[in-house]
């Protein structure tokens, strides 16, 4: 049974700044160092199956913690969360050889978990579906003057963003707009003979590029 003292020790606490930060996909964490020399730390997960209340899960509705990370900062970013879902944090610290800490503390063995926080991922929004389907696109060059016609299919009453990209740099972009989902334009321009030219079209959903 380790010494009681030694855990002492390493306990610590996770801070935040009013809450979990939450993305889309992602949980920033932050957190107070162990007051030991030559700790590293756990970052801990545990499930929650019930609504995040005043920054924590309640105790009752966390699942089993597991370690997520091995870190030796005091930040963390968990990028591995599921849209729509809640999960609970703690960070343990340990000391990971005999020489990082002072001799007197116990090599591999966890402290206590620091105080628990909660986040709760937003729901993932629908993507939606994409009906771009680039028809036709052609080039004519005479030395480094390039003329470029282009010709695509959308949904009707969709902006899309159509650009020509010279050696993967973009040199022009404009957005065309359509209520018959019929979509046509022509650029005109310099490019560098030898240079390689691509045609693209995006729209919420997607893009869809021709090498010329």
């Amino acid at each position: 049974m380790p010494n009681p003292l030694f855990l002492l020790f390493l306990l610590f606490a996770l801070c935040v700044p009013a809450s979990v930060q939450a993305g889309p996909h992602s949980v920033a964490l932050s957190f107070t160092a162990s007051p030991v020399t030559g700790v590293s730390y756990h970052v801990q997960r545990a499930p929650c199956s019930a609504p995040i209340s005043a920054g924590v899960c309640p105790s009752a509705s966390e699942g089993t913690f597991a370690i997520i990370a091995t870190i030796t900062t005091l930040t963390y970013t968990d990028t591995t969360v599921v849209g729509n879902t809640n999960y609970s944090y703690a960070v343990s610290a340990f000391c990971p050889t005999s020489t990082s800490c002072p001799s007197n503390f116990i090599v591999n063995q966890d402290s206590a978990l620091s105080n628990h926080v909660g986040a709760a991922i937003p729901p993932d929004p629908v993507t939606p579906p994409s009906n771009l389907v680039l028809t036709s696109v052609t080039r004519n060059s005479t030395g480094a003057n390039t003329t470029i016609t282009a010709s695509w299919t959308d949904t009707p009453g969709t902006t899309t963003t159509y650009s020509v990209l010279s050696n993967g740099n973009v040199v022009s972009t404009s957005t065309a707009f359509s209520t018959t989902g019929q979509y046509n334009a022509t650029w005109g321009g310099k490019i560098k003979p030898g240079n390689s030219i691509t045609f693209l079209v995006c729209d919420t959903a997607g893009c869809v590029s021709r090498a010329l």
